[in-house]
């Protein structure tokens, strides 16, 4: 039987220890990915979400437990040891892209991550054809500004590129931090969809931390609510396709209070 794609076992995160301002962020939490899973992570502001994203990328170090990739052990690797396995798309637009880079300068700096040798100064005519192709599922006419800087692209525009340049690389994991939070609805809903488009024709293994709970029902096979550093909650496939908004607001409201999850704003985003 193969190794799952992601494991976390027992895994702890203490900001501030000993000290006191020490915060438990994370506490033993053990989650197994299989190849092809599709997480998406809910929960209010404290909950641990994207200090979980941040220990498995290796942001952060965790002060107990194991994280292993494909059956690796990468605790101890540092987070440009681990942009070999993982890909992170954040919620900032600037934060994915150099802005002072081209286009396909940007593409070929991703499309080389975790190659020995360095960024080729010229792009194959066969590079740029895939990059054009690439592009074009985007829609939004990218594939014919190849050589415009990504500085001059909206924060729409720069956030579907950084999607495309995390997954055409074809990572082992993808982390996607809340990476539509900060586009208006209209390019939320493109870059939610280009992204459900991307893990399926890829065939990635991702998780999505969210604060929108439609958008954590409507993408991938899986789902788990965080709350104080724990996983509470989760559910698979076939309970994922049958729940619903208030579900989850229920499940929330047992560990919250019924009163305060249906006013807790910071969690329906």
């Amino acid at each position: 039987m193969s190794h799952p794609k992601l494991e976390l076992t027992n895994i702890t995160k203490v900001f501030y220890p000993h000290t006191v301002n020490e915060r438990i962020a994370l506490k033993s939490v053990s989650l197994t990915l299989r190849e092809g899973d599709f997480v998406t992570i809910i929960g209010s502001n404290g909950a641990g979400k994207s200090t979980l994203l941040n220990v498995i990328s290796g942001a952060h170090r965790s002060e107990a437990g194991i994280l292993r990739v494909d059956g690796a052990d990468v605790t101890r690797l540092a987070d440009h040891q681990r942009a070999r396995y993982i890909s992170r798309v954040f919620q900032d637009p600037m934060a994915g892209t150099s802005p002072h880079m081209t286009i396909e300068q940007n593409l070929s700096m991703a499309l080389s991550r975790g190659r020995r040798r360095g960024l080729r100064r010229g792009v194959s005519a066969a590079k740029r054809s895939r990059f054009r192709e690439e592009l074009a599922a985007l829609e939004l006419g990218l594939e014919d500004r190849l050589g415009v800087r990504v500085g001059m692209l909206s924060g729409g525009q720069r956030q579907a590129l950084s999607l495309l340049m995390a997954t055409f690389s074809e990572p082992e994991i993808l982390l996607l931090d809340e990476h539509t939070a900060a586009l208006d609805p209209q390019r939320a809903a493109l870059v939610t969809r280009l992204t459900g488009e991307a893990v399926a024709r890829h065939g990635l293994t991702a998780l999505m931390v969210t604060h929108n709970m439609e958008q954590a029902l409507q993408l991938g096979n899986r789902l788990i609510m965080m709350h104080e550093g724990e996983i509470i909650f989760e559910i698979d496939a076939g309970a994922k396709e049958r729940a619903t908004v208030p579900d989850l607001l229920a499940e929330f409201g047992k560990v919250r209070g019924a009163t305060e999850a249906l006013s807790d704003r910071t969690l329906l985003g």
